[in-house]
């Protein structure tokens, strides 16, 4: 019988040779990548690492705040400083003159309550220095009575300046007092009446930069008036400031 020859060994692979791959169908693309560039989720080991790298910039931040609070402290108490520095030193370095008053006119109304309507002028007699008024009270009282009361005005008054200003005093009773009263129905013969005005204002003096404290004066004046008819005229006052 005839031999049948035995078939011929596969060739060799070589090692270098790209693999075949599976048939795909057009349109399909594969990109093959070398393993050592794969680049993979970093472990666990590696997140807490760039944490604790994270944490001082943080800690800076919080330093850079606290030095910001600390200078904002330290300036506004400069400023406290400076400011009571300058008021202490203000009596010393100047002595203002008081402010002067005087009532420029004077008239009662009794509709539909009775009231006092005052002109008041005051007058600041410094060079340099001017006056804020801050406001107060004022009465009038007849024979050591008070009779009525009102506000004072609260204004800025340059130096070497004089302001009028009105008040309105209303009267604390409905009954008006008996010399009142004779003066205003006699209008033929006038009835003189003297009052007593008090005055109670709180006041600052400042000249450019520098500035006083607050200080309270205390003023009294006595003024007489001809008559409380239809024409009231001032008669004398004397004025005196504390």
């Amino acid at each position: 019988m005839e031999e049948r020859a035995s078939p011929l060994p596969p060739p060799p692979q070589d090692s270098n040779s790209i693999p075949q791959l599976p048939d795909i169908g057009h349109g399909t693309y594969v990109v093959q990548v070398p393993k050592d560039q794969i680049y993979r989720i970093p472990p666990p080991e590696n997140a807490r690492i760039a944490e604790l790298h994270r944490k001082p910039h943080t800690k800076k931040t919080n330093r850079t705040c606290c030095w910001c609070i600390v200078f904002i402290v330290v300036f506004l108490a400069i400023v406290i400083l400076v400011g009571g520095f300058l008021s202490g030193l203000f009596p010393i370095v100047l002595t203002p003159k008081d402010p002067k008053f005087s009532i420029q006119h004077f008239l009662l109304q009794s509709k539909p309550r009775s009231q006092y309507k005052i002109t008041i002028q005051a007058q600041n007699p410094n060079t340099n220095v001017d006056i804020l008024y801050k406001g107060g009270e004022v009465s009038l009282s007849l024979k050591r009575q008070k009779i009525a009361s009102g506000d004072y005005p609260t204004f800025s008054q340059a130096n070497q300046n004089s302001t009028n200003f009105e008040v309105t005093l209303k009267s604390s009773t409905t009954k008006l007092p008996k010399e009142v009263e004779e003066s205003k129905k006699n209008v033929k013969t006038k009835v003189r009446v003297t009052f007593s005005l008090s005055i109670n204002v709180q006041t600052q003096m400042k000249m450019s930069l520098l500035q006083s404290g607050s200080r309270t004066y205390d003023v009294n004046c006595q003024v007489s008036v001809d008559s409380l008819a239809k024409t009231t005229k001032v008669v004398s006052q004397q004025c005196e400031t504390k």
